[in-house]
């Protein structure tokens, strides 16, 4: 078996069967195909099961997060590769080929990444320094001239180049590089492809990305119905891979810019919450996020 692709599903069904449909349709076909689903209640797996019975199905009683429902097919994988891909994504017909023939002509490389594209064909942004005080800074407070190196606004991204992390989107590695560094880190959600990609660095390994393959990737489709999921993931995941890689005094200001932050975000839509239902979402989202600013959960809420 040359290619193991793991998709962890939670209630994407009409975009699961499109990316499976799109694993089956390249002109790569050394493949198998485990889905892990986070306790859906669409109908994913039935349909799945029906559709695309040559597909490995682990089923979850509940939503254990997406590392800890990767490192679940990472266990039991056949693949000299493993394919990490959202259920949100779509590949060419040459993808596989293109990322298998790339990494066998390059030993060297441990992780590799395709170029991803937005539903309308643009160049999705999916490649990223390291996070610094400096670019949290200006992700949370807008200010784009802060995020130009963090986004490799000074590479071409129609070239391949090393890189400091890969979108968890779609990444192709090694199986062995497990062997070095280990799988997700299961406490880590929304940052768990950054630390993956940290650690693989860390042990000496090259990480690449490689826009010569492609896929489509719809961007987060599960994770806009849940807003305390995502909202509160979105400030938890800095504080937590600061607390992991950085010193005291660095997670610190992390964490009192995130307090700002999530303060300023929190009284603005509590005074939006009566107009609008998903203000109200935001609201409460940014309320429990606050609340656990300090001592963020381990476990996916």
């Amino acid at each position: 078996m040359d290619i193991s692709i793991v998709i962890v599903n939670y209630n994407v069904k009409d975009y699961l069967l499109e990316c499976l449909k799109s694993i089956y349709s390249n002109t790569f076909k050394d493949v198998e195909v485990i889905v892990v689903d986070n306790a859906s209640v669409d109908g994913s797996m039935e349909e799945v099961q029906k559709r695309f019975p040559e597909v490995k199905i682990i089923k979850n009683h509940e939503n254990l997060g997406f590392p800890a429902a990767n490192n679940q097919a990472f266990r039991i994988v056949k693949g000299k590769y493993i394919f990490m891909l959202n259920p949100d994504a779509e590949m060419f017909d040459d993808t596989l080929a293109q990322l298998k023939q790339f990494m066998e002509e390059n030993p060297d490389i441990a992780l590799v990444a395709p170029q991803l594209l937005n539903t309308d064909g643009t160049v999705q942004q999916s490649v990223w320094r390291f996070p610094t005080i400096r670019s949290i800074f200006g992700e949370m407070f807008y200010l784009p001239p802060l995020l130009k190196r963090k986004n490799y606004a000074d590479y071409d991204l129609g070239v391949a180049f090393d890189a400091e992390s890969l979108s968890g989107a779609a990444l192709f590695f090694r199986r062995t590089m497990m062997d070095s560094i280990g799988m997700l880190d299961e406490n880590l959600f929304w940052i768990e492809d950054i630390d993956f990609c940290y650690r693989a660095q860390k042990a000496g390994l090259r990480v690449v990305y490689f826009p010569g393959a492609r896929a489509v990737h719809h961007i987060s489709v599960s994770a806009r119905k849940n807003y305390k999921v995502s909202l509160s993931n979105q400030n938890f995941n800095k504080i937590k891979f600061y607390r992991k890689h950085h010193s005291h005094l660095a997670t610190a200001i992390v964490i009192w810019l995130s307090l700002y932050h999530v303060f300023a975000k929190l009284v603005i839509f509590s005074l939006l919450s009566p107009f609008s239902p998903m203000w109200h979402g935001k609201a409460k989202a940014y309320a429990y996020t606050l609340k656990h600013i300090f001592n963020p959960p381990t476990k996916l809420v």
